[in-house]
């Protein structure tokens, strides 16, 4: 298991591999009709992410709000998944940080495991780095990895923890409102899954030796969804016929939907377990560093989650289960928003995530830094 406190560990950038990540191509953002350069550096470097920071200078916005932290879901995808989400909340404060992940087909099995301890371990230290003023945006499967950190931090380092945590369109219980997503995880066992779903990377690649949850199969998975989809005329048949994007043409959205990394094995089958089979969040059995998470000791952190009607993947009610889990947060700072007629990736990219969610996290969090 992973230890807690790994705090800016010593990797070299130059050692990873580039097809490790993907850029997310953010130089400039028009705000108010102003174009405001972004400039984009790397605040610290982990085994399996960087801690990437993006930020400009606009004397007009609240610098009272403090930096918001983005982290992205394990679940396939690259990071610049979320690149809509990041553009919109740029337009609103000066600093986004966001937890790159990397693909692990490319990093040497030296690197050690990556499972869901380790992730967790990450967040942990991300906020620590970025001080007590961080806002914490989870999205996804990031909601539950996101949550976890901030109630170790507030049981063990209550000065540490986040400001505010916004989670959006993950399973924080996933039987409050089971998908077809879910009613699959839970249909196999983990010893199917590591003998049909884990495959290792093969030599000559810099991973070569690791298991892992193969990207191929991800995409066979993903194509059938999005074929559903089309055939029933629902969300991502809309995103594909009026790619509603920050940048359609550099960055069409079935490109950032498709473009896959393979994921640990370690991560995907612990990660399968305590969400989907056994619930340990909500069960209490959530541990992590040999501690149990208690959502109860979140008590000076603001929750928002929020969810989208039409989500197929984290159905509502999944991620509003934390708002009470997590009871000793005051009724003054927590908040819970349904997007009408929003399904699952709407939460974090195109116009839907413009302007219905971003104002929503953008008000809570200026209404959190007032008080």
């Amino acid at each position: 298991m992973g230890i807690a406190g790994n705090f800016c560990l010593s990797v070299d950038r130059n050692q990873t591999d580039p097809r490790a990540r993907r850029a997310f191509g953010i130089e400039s953002v028009v705000i108010d009709g102003w174009q405001a350069k972004i400039s984009e550096r790397v605040l610290c470097h982990w085994p399996y992410a960087d801690l990437r920071v993006f930020s400009h200078i606009d004397p007009r916005r609240d610098q009272n709000l403090g930096p918001i932290l983005v982290i992205a879901p394990l679940a396939g995808a690259f990071p610049v998944l979320l690149r809509d989400l990041v553009i919109s909340l740029l337009r609103e404060t000066e600093q986004v940080a966001v937890a790159d992940w990397f693909d692990v087909r490319y990093l040497p099995l030296s690197r050690g495991r990556f499972g869901f301890d380790e992730n967790i371990s990450s967040i942990v230290d991300m906020i620590r780095l970025l001080g007590p003023d961080v806002n914490v945006i989870g999205v996804c499967q990031g909601v539950v990895s996101a949550l976890a950190a901030t109630a170790y931090l507030s049981a063990r380092e209550p000065y540490s923890a986040p400001r505010s945590a916004v989670l959006i369109g993950g399973p924080v219980d996933p039987l409050a409102n089971p998908t077809a997503v879910v009613q699959r995880l839970r249909s196999h066992s983990l010893e199917w899954l590591r003998k049909n779903a884990i495959v290792r990377v093969p030599e000559g690649v810099p991973g070569e030796g690791r298991l892992v949850y193969p990207k191929m199969t991800q995409l066979a998975t993903f194509t059938s969804y999005l074929m559903r989809h089309c055939l029933e005329g629902k969300e991502l048949y809309w995103k594909l016929f009026a790619d509603d994007g920050e940048d359609p043409l550099h960055f069409p959205f079935l490109s950032l939907a498709t473009q896959l990394m393979d994921l640990p094995a370690e991560h995907f089958l612990e990660n399968i377990r305590c969400i989907f089979h056994d619930r340990d969040l909500v069960s209490g059995t959530f541990f992590f560093a040999n501690t149990r998470i208690d959502l109860q000791a979140i008590k000076n952190t603001a929750l928002m989650t929020m969810e989208g009607e039409r989500d197929d993947i984290a159905a509502p009610g999944q991620t509003q289960a934390a708002q009470e889990l997590c009871r000793s947060i005051p009724s003054a700072k927590r908040r819970h928003i349904l997007i009408e007629g929003c399904g699952h990736f709407s939460l974090f990219h195109g116009h839907i995530c413009r302007t219905r969610v971003v104002p929503e996290i953008m008000g809570f969090l200026h209404h959190e830094a007032r008080t």
